[in-house]
């Protein structure tokens, strides 16, 4: 016993030291004790990891040292790899357009060479022309002059009328293609026809290569710009890539010596899902906070509701003492009184032996007549002695019982305080929970509410949004609005932790022993462990609170950078959209300009092309007849379809009303259901209450078996009694556990009573389903009379129908010529609007090639500074052709939503007349379908009429026999009602007798409950261990989360230790100097207190 109460006492004060003051039960010192050192093992593994965290964080700090100077390279390389990137850009768009421009040339000059050797080989031959007739105009005068010789001595020069042209002309005409070059016009009258032919062929050859050498230009362009756009988005995308994840791993395994990228990259998504879950845990913690929050407004109201509870029992404890003492000082004054009697009794028949004895003395022998008195008078004392002694003996025992209730009430008295100390004690821990959990959301939201003022005046001076500001001020109010709650719960919390003390006080009172003393004094030191846990605790709370001020400020600025450049990017958007919209302008004004020209030269050359316009007019006249016979087929073949489409409407209304009429027969044979349902349901319910009356019989047999048990245990009791009349005191106080005993057996009839009421409503229900039936029976009767009329209102109604199915056909009919014409018109409509569709798809397309050629022509003519006073001209006047422009394309647009209204408001004509066709034609049919099933109807209602009538017969049959079990029911009851009567008066008579077997058995329920309680008490006390442990292991967890935090932010505030410890040795430095020109100074002062000094300024 002595070691297990070492071990014990061992064990108390580790509780103590450690802040558990909770009661130890000696069957829970192992679990104890084993949990206590697995506590200690785990505060010493915990040491020993953070003694490890602490020097990886070191080794962290020396490498990210090291590492900073590779950063600061890594980060000029990048910025000289950029520019050099862009330096290549630029000179592979300046090789690109260089050869592109060559390009462009030599393919003039080739078309420019084609051209010139056409019109050389054309001068060539006019040349061998204008030779030839020179030569036939020479031969001619000399053959002329041979025979005239012999005439005339004299030989004369003759020219001819018609002279040569000169060569300055003909090379006048030798010009490029560019410049627009026009054919020689000859003084010959031969050359000039033959020139007058080929001009317009040459000229279009011309323009035809001029325009197709300026198509192969302007391709070569688009190419080139769509190179240089790609270039441009894959810088993009590269610059994107080194902003978003660093240097992307190719370059780094190319240009780098790292061989552990892939890791690296693995480790870098590692730690952006940690980022995110720890994201998603810092809500997650946000919401227990709030749940925290509404547990510990839960939590005080329970605690009111508890202090109220612990009132009203002092309330009634105070009660009960009173009651208590009251009675026992009556039972006191009866007992003495009593005694008093006794005494007086006592002297009585003594007295009266006395006299006795005297008067037979002195009356000798002769005293016969006073013999009858005597013996009179000595029976009469007999009488009164048996009397005196019964009185006695009641007297005794009901002293007795008084006794026994006074221990008992003591010991409840006792309890009742043990209870209202615990609740005390738990009171007190709880107000102590609370306030610490105040304390910290204090300081949370004192941190909170800087930090958010410290945000709110930053984002002022930066000239923040109107929105932010807002929003920060509305949480900041909110943010006082909670310390404004806690400050008033947390006065609200010292006044009640001042009402329980005040009680407390009022209880050590009324027991003051030294075990008080002691358990305050541990009391105290468990309060005193307990202030400085929650002093840790609120550091922890600020540091953690410190560490989501400063993520929750990076995020802010990460977010600030992000809209800082989302909004240079929209503002370079913008420019450049506003750049792009002038150079389509410009080029949509030349290609207007183009444009003119085009068409001017299409007249020229409509006006060549008249024949053939006359040849393709009368095959245009061919295919419009050709046409027109199509159309006229067509129509045929959509009046075949509209015929097709209505039969098969007709088919498919009837068979909807064929579906119809199906359904209503499956609808009525699932009513026929149901009702065989709802018969078979009150059989099952007639069943289940001879069941429940053999149940009732059941228990009232049990109830006769515990009587008769309860009657032997009586008269064991009975006997009991007389052996153990030293237990007589004990008998009154166990009186009012009899007194509960008997409520609890008058509740338990009263239940009886309940349970017999619901039999009854349960009966009164049955009855009621029963007159359900039978009105149901009474509503199908009503039901087929009103089938009858309604078979005849049918009747009448399709003679009725028949004549409107006539008038509705006439009315068909002329509804299909109205159709046909809307079709008809519908068709040209939208042959109408495809045409103006594909003109407008035409221009759009001819738009975006302007747009296109204009782009193209605007980076083109970029460089060419001389043209800028041209283009400004041109500026002018395309602004006016575009608004122009705009102001037709609104014209057509307006046009077309005309024209889409018109089509939908004759399509809702149409949609609407389909509609009245299909309604027409549905009733047709209906009717006609109506008809034959009315008549299929006649004979089918005949035929239910029929089987109604047999059901009703049988349902009547069916309420005879419920209505039987109904009387059987209630003659059931009235006899259970008799056989509760007569149990309650048995009950009554056997109250009395019950007293004594009710006490004992509640002195086993007692032990019973004591035991059990004492159970729960050592579950409850492990249940309690378990949640502290599993609470010990989240709050480790969460101290590693704050840890692993704490390196992120330590590894930021490794510079600013570092400064400080520059200065620190500057400032030791400086201090040393100062102390050794001291001690020169004042050598009477000893080393030690220079070495204080020292260690007080470290």
């Amino acid at each position: 016993m002595s070691a297990s109460d070492g071990v014990f006492n061992n064990l108390r004060q580790k509780l103590d030291v450690l802040g558990y003051t909770q009661t130890l039960p000696l069957a829970g010192i192992p679990l104890v004790a084993a949990l206590f050192e697995d506590l200690v093992k785990s505060t010493e593994s915990l040491r020993d990891a953070k003694k490890k965290i602490v020097d990886l964080l070191e080794e962290k700090s020396c490498w990210e040292l090291g590492v900073e100077p590779y950063k600061c390279d890594n980060s000029r390389l990048l910025v000289e790899c950029n520019q050099l990137h862009q330096q290549n850009l630029k000179d592979r768009e300046d090789y690109e357009q260089r050869n592109f421009e060559l390009l462009q040339k030599i393919r003039n000059l080739v078309t420019d060479k084609f051209h010139l050797e056409e019109q050389c080989q054309q001068l060539q031959q006019q040349l061998s022309s204008l030779l030839a007739k020179h030569q036939n105009i020479i031969t001619g005068p000399n053959m002329k002059n041979v025979k005239d010789k012999a005439k005339k001595p004299f030989v004369s020069t003759v020219r001819s009328g018609e002279r040569i042209p000169p060569l300055l002309e003909s090379r006048g005409n030798i010009r490029c293609t560019k410049c627009t070059s026009q054919t020689t016009r000859p003084y010959t009258a031969d050359s000039a026809s033959v020139g007058v032919d080929k001009m317009p062929s040459v000229a279009l050859k011309n323009e035809i290569d001029r325009l197709e050498d300026r198509v192969k230009n302007l391709t070569d362009q688009l190419e080139f710009h769509k190179r240089k756009i790609e270039s441009r988005d894959r810088e993009i995308r590269r610059l994107n890539e080194l902003l978003t994840g660093g240097r992307p791993p190719a370059a780094l395994a190319k240009d780098c010596c790292f061989k552990d990228v892939r890791g690296m990259s693995e480790d870098i998504e590692n730690l952006q899902r940690e980022k995110t879950e720890s994201l998603n845990k810092i809500r997650e913690y946000q919401e227990q906070m709030h749940e925290a929050m509404e547990r510990a407004l839960s939590l005080e109201t329970h605690n009111k509701q508890l202090q109220h509870d612990l009132d009203e029992l002092k309330v009634a404890a105070l009660a009960v003492e009173t009651q208590a003492n009251s009675e026992i000082a009556q039972r006191e004054q009866e007992l003495e009184d009593l005694q008093n009697e006794l005494k007086k009794l006592r002297n009585r028949p003594e007295k009266g032996d006395n006299r006795t004895q005297i008067g037979r003395r002195a009356g000798g022998a002769g005293d016969g007549v006073n013999n009858s008195n005597d013996s009179s008078a000595v029976a009469a004392l007999n009488a009164d002695k048996r009397r005196l002694n019964e009185r006695i003996n009641e007297l005794t025992q009901r002293d007795a019982e008084l006794k026994s209730e006074n221990e008992r009430l003591l010991k409840k008295l006792s309890k009742l305080k043990g209870k209202i100390h615990g609740m005390q004690k738990e009171l007190q821990d709880n107000v102590q929970q609370k306030e610490q959990r105040t304390d910290e959301e204090k300081i949370r939201l004192k941190s909170e509410r800087d930090f958010f003022q410290k945000e709110y005046l930053r984002l002022i001076s930066k000239a923040g949004s109107e929105k932010e500001v807002e929003f920060l001020q509305s949480q900041i109010k909110s943010k006082d609005d909670e310390l404004r709650l806690l400050r008033a719960e947390l006065c609200l919390r010292q006044q009640e932790r001042l009402m329980p003390s005040v009680n407390t006080v009022n209880a050590a009172t009324a027991t003051t022993t030294a075990g008080s003393l002691a358990s305050a004094r541990s009391n105290h030191s468990a309060k005193s462990t307990f202030s400085a846990a929650s002093s840790d605790c609120v550091q922890a709370v600020v540091l953690r609170a410190e560490r989501e001020r400063d993520c929750a400020r990076a995020e802010l600025e990460r977010v600030r950078c992000e809209r800082d450049t989302l909004r240079e990017k929209h503002v370079s958007l913008l420019q450049a959209q506003s750049l792009e919209t002038q150079k389509s302008q410009t080029h949509i004004g030349e290609l207007n300009a183009r444009l003119r020209q085009l068409e001017r030269e299409n007249r020229e050359l409509s006006t060549a092309r008249v024949p053939h316009e006359t040849h393709i007019a009368l095959l245009k006249e061919e295919i419009d007849e050709l046409k027109r016979q199509i159309f006229t087929l067509q129509e045929e073949n959509t009046k075949l379809r509209t015929r097709n489409s209505q039969f098969k409407i007709l088919n498919e209304q009837t068979e909807r009303t064929l579906q119809e009429y199906q359904s209503k027969l499956a609808i009525a044979e699932r009513q026929l259901q149901t009702a065989d349902t709802r018969l078979n349901d009150l059989d099952s319910n007639r069943e289940v209450t001879h069941r429940e009356a053999a149940q009732l019989r059941n228990e009232v047999a049990a109830l006769k078996k515990t009587y008769v048990s309860l009657e032997s245990e009586k008269d064991k009791i009975l006997t009991q009694l007389d052996a153990k009349t030293e237990r007589a005191y004990q008998l009154e106080f166990e009186l009012k556990l009899c007194k509960e005993k008997r409520l609890a057996l008058e509740k338990e009839v009263k239940e009886l009573e309940e349970k017999l009421s619901q039999l009854t409503a349960k009966t009164r229900e049955r009855t009621a389903e029963l007159h359900e039936t039978s009105t149901e029976s009474k509503s199908l009767r009503q039901q087929i009379a009103a089938l009858k009329i309604s078979r005849d209102e049918a009747i009448a109604e399709n003679g009725r129908l028949s004549n409107e199915l006539a008038e509705r056909q006439a009315e068909i009919l002329t509804l299909k010529k109205k159709l046909k014409d809307s079709n008809f018109e519908i068709e040209q409509l939208k042959q109408q609007l495809r045409q103006y569709v594909a003109e407008v798809k035409k221009a759009e397309d001819l738009l975006t090639h302007k747009e296109k050629e204009r782009e193209e022509m605007l980076e083109h003519y970029r460089s060419l500074s001389h043209d800028a006073v041209i283009l400004e001209g041109n500026n002018q006047s395309l602004e006016v052709e575009a608004a122009e422009h705009k102001r037709q394309i609104t014209e057509l647009e307006d046009e077309i939503k005309a024209l889409k209204q018109e089509i939908c408001s004759r399509n809702g004509l149409i949609a609407q007349l389909e509609d009245k066709l299909t309604a027409l034609n549905a009733q047709n049919a209906k009717l006609e379908r109506e008809l034959e099933d009315a008549l299929d109807e006649q004979h089918l209602l005949k035929v239910d009429l029929a089987a109604r009538k047999e059901l009703c017969d049988k349902l009547d049959v069916e309420r005879d026999k419920l209505n039987a079990e109904l009387t059987e029911l209630n003659e059931i009851k009235r006899k259970l009602e008799r056989d509760n009567e007569k149990l309650r008066a048995d009950l009554e008579k056997s109250s009395n007798g019950q007293k004594v077997s009710s006490e004992t058995l509640e002195e086993l329920l007692t032990k019973t409950r004591r035991d059990l309680e004492e159970q729960i008490k050592v579950d409850s006390k492990l249940s309690q261990e378990l949640v502290r442990q599993r609470q010990q292991n989240d709050d480790l967890l969460r101290e590693l989360d704050a840890e692993r935090q704490r390196r992120h932010q330590q590894e930021t505030l490794a510079q600013e230790y570092q400064i400080q410890n520059q200065e620190l040795r500057h400032n030791l430095t400086d201090d040393r100097f100062r102390q050794a020109r001291s001690r020169d100074q004042s050598p009477r002062y000893p080393s030690q207190t220079f070495t204080n000094k020292k260690n007080n300024k470290v």
